[in-house]
C-alpha cells in the first residue's frame, strides 16, 4: 500500500515540475510583470495540490512527511520573493512610462507650434497612445497586486483579533482566579497541606510559575494589541495607496481617450495627403536599397579580405612545412621571424584578437547597450508593419527611428572604429562603427565629428541629427545593427532605460 502511494505521490511531483518548465517557457512571451504573476499564482497552486496529495498519504510516514514540507517550504519562500520582486518592477516600469509620456508631449509641442498636420505628429502620437495603453495596463496590475496585499493584510488582522480575543479570555480566566485566591493566607495554607517536603516544594513552583505566565500573558496581548495596531496602519496606507491608482487609471483612460480621438482626426487629415505620402514612402524605399547596398559592399570586402588573409596563412604554413621537410627537423620549434599573425576568424570578418574581445564584449551587453541620444522616443520599429495611415501598405525598417529634439547629437553605443562615412539622399549623412563582429549604422546626420579610422568610445558624441524645417522641425535619428550579414533588432539591444 505504502508504495502505491509514494508511486502516486512522484508522479504528481513529476507533473508539477514538469508544468514549471512549461509555464517559464510560456511565460517568457509575456511582459516581466505578467511573467511573475503567472509563475507566482501557478508556484501557489502546486504547493497546494502537493499539499492535497500528500494528505491522502497515511501521516504515520513521517520521511516524507518532512520532505514535503521542505517543497512546499522553498516554493512558497520562492513565490514570495517572486511577488516582492513583480511590485517593484512594475513600480520602476510606472515611472518609466510616465517619464516616456512626458517627453513624447514635449515633443508634441514642438510639432504643434507649425500648426500642419504630418506624419511626424501622428508617429509620435502614436508613440504617446501605446505608451498610455501601457501605463494603464501597468496601474492595472499595481491594483491588482495590491488587492492581494490588502487581502493579506486584512487575513492578518483577522489572526490577530482572533489571537487577542483567546489572550483576553484566557487572562480573564486567570484574573478571576488570583482574586479568588489573594488572600496570603489561602497560598500558605494550599502550601503546608502537601503532603511532604517535596511535594510542598512542587506546589511554592507552581504559584511562582503561574504568576510568570500571567505576566507573560498581560506581554503577549500588549505585544498582539501592537502588532494588530501596525497591521491595521499598513492595511490603511495600502487601501489609500489602491485609491490613488484607482484615481489615476481613471484619469489616464480619460486621457486615453482624448488622445484616440486626436488621432482620428489627424488620419482624417493625412488621408488626403496620400499621394504626398506615397512619394515619400517610394523616396525612403530607394534610401533604405542604397544603404543597404553601402553596408553589403563594406561587408564584401571585409569578406575579401578575410579570404586573402586566410589563403596568405595557408601558404605561409605551406612553406614553413617544406623548409621544415628540407632540415628534416623532428618536433620543430617556429622562428618568430616566420610566425604568422594569430588571428580569429569569424563568420564574417577576419578578426584580431583585439577586435575579438571587442566583439565578444559587444554581445555579452546585449540589453544593456546605451541609447545612441540621450533622450528620445521609439517613433518607428524594426521589421516590416503595415503604413499607419496608406491601407495595404507594408514598410519594412533595418532598424529604429528613435525621435528626439532639435539640436540633439548622436553617440556611439559602444566601444568601436569608424569604417565609413557616407552620404546619402534622404538618410542625409550616416556613420558606420565597427564592433568586431559587429556594425552599427548611424543615418540622418546634419554633422559628422568623426573621420574614418577614429576609434570611439561608447557614448561618444559623432554628429548631430539632422532637424527637417519643412516637416515640424522633425528630429530622427536612424539605428541600425548587423551581426556580420544578419539585421539585428536594436531595441533587444539597447537598455531599456535612457
Amino acid at each position: 500500500m505504502i508504495l502505491k502511494y509514494i508511486s502516486e505521490f512522484t508522479q504528481k511531483f513529476i507533473f508539477i515540475t514538469s508544468s514549471l518548465i512549461k509555464i517559464k517557457k510560456i511565460c517568457e512571451l509575456f511582459s516581466c510583470e505578467a511573467r511573475l504573476a503567472a509563475y507566482f499564482s501557478f508556484l501557489r497552486k502546486s504547493c497546494n495540490l502537493i499539499v492535497h496529495w500528500f494528505q491522502v498519504l497515511n501521516l504515520k510516514y513521517k520521511i516524507l512527511n518532512l520532505k514535503l514540507l521542505i517543497v512546499c517550504f522553498i516554493l512558497l519562500i520562492t513565490s514570495f520573493a517572486l511577488q516582492a520582486q513583480t511590485r517593484t518592477e512594475l513600480e520602476k516600469k510606472h515611472k518609466k512610462t510616465q517619464e516616456e509620456i512626458k517627453y513624447t508631449n514635449n515633443l508634441l509641442k514642438h510639432t504643434k507650434r507649425d500648426k500642419k498636420i504630418s506624419m511626424n505628429q501622428l508617429m509620435i502620437l502614436n508613440k504617446k497612445i501605446n505608451a498610455r495603453q501601457e501605463l494603464i495596463n501597468t496601474i492595472t496590475s499595481e491594483i491588482a497586486s495590491l488587492i492581494d496585499k490588502i487581502d493579506e493584510k486584512q487575513r492578518n488582522i483577522q489572526n490577530l483579533e482572533n489571537n487577542l480575543e483567546k489572550l483576553k479570555n484566557n487572562y480573564a480566566k486567570m484574573i478571576i482566579f488570583a482574586y479568588k485566591t489573594r488572600s496570603s493566607y489561602d497560598k500558605l495554607v494550599f502550601i503546608l497541606s502537601a503532603k511532604d517536603f517535596n511535594n510542598a516544594y512542587r506546589r511554592l513552583k507552581y504559584l511562582q510559575q503561574y504568576a510568570d505566565f500571567r505576566k507573560k500573558q498581560m506581554e503577549a496581548i500588549i505585544s498582539t494589541q501592537q502588532d494588530l495596531s501596525e497591521k491595521i496602519a499598513e492595511l490603511k496606507v495600502k487601501k489609500d495607496d489602491k485609491e490613488n491608482l484607482l484615481s489615476e487609471e481613471k484619469q489616464e483612460t480619460n486621457q486615453l481617450t482624448n488622445e484616440k480621438s486626436e488621432q482620428k482626426k489627424i488620419l482624417k487629415g493625412l488621408k488626403s495627403k496620400e499621394k504626398e505620402l506615397a512619394n515619400k514612402l517610394s523616396q525612403k524605399k530607394l534610401a533604405d536599397q542604397k544603404l543597404q547596398s553601402v553596408i553589403n559592399e563594406l561587408i564584401a570586402e571585409e569578406i575579401k579580405k578575410a579570404e586573402k588573409a586566410r589563403k596568405e596563412k595557408i601558404r605561409k604554413e605551406k612553406e614553413l612545412k617544406e623548409q621544415q621537410a628540407k632540415l628534416n627537423v623532428k618536433n620543430p620549434k617556429i622562428d618568430a621571424s616566420v610566425n604568422v599573425e594569430k588571428k580569429t576568424t569569424s563568420a564574417v570578418f577576419d578578426l584580431t584578437p583585439a577586435e575579438q574581445i571587442v566583439s565578444d564584449k559587444f554581445e555579452a551587453n546585449k540589453g544593456k547597450l546605451p541609447w545612441p541620444v540621450e533622450r528620445g522616443v521609439i517613433t518607428s520599429t524594426f521589421g516590416e508593419h503595415e503604413h499607419p495611415v496608406l491601407k495595404g501598405i507594408k514598410v519594412k525598417n533595418d532598424g529604429v527611428y528613435i525621435s528626439t529634439t532639435q539640436g540633439s547629437t548622436a553617440r556611439s553605443i559602444f566601444d568601436g572604429v569608424i569604417s565609413k562615412i557616407i552620404s546619402i539622399p534622404g538618410k542625409n549623412k550616416a556613420i558606420i562603427i565597427r564592433h568586431g563582429d559587429f556594425l552599427t549604422v548611424y543615418s540622418n546626420l546634419k554633422e559628422v565629428n568623426v573621420n574614418v579610422g577614429d576609434k570611439v568610445k561608447s557614448k561618444q558624441k559623432i554628429g548631430v541629427i539632422y532637424s527637417d524645417s519643412e516637416d515640424d522641425n522633425k528630429t530622427v535619428l536612424e539605428l541600425q545593427i548587423w551581426h556580420g550579414t544578419i539585421k539585428q533588432n536594436p531595441e533587444y539591444w539597447l537598455s531599456n532605460f535612457n
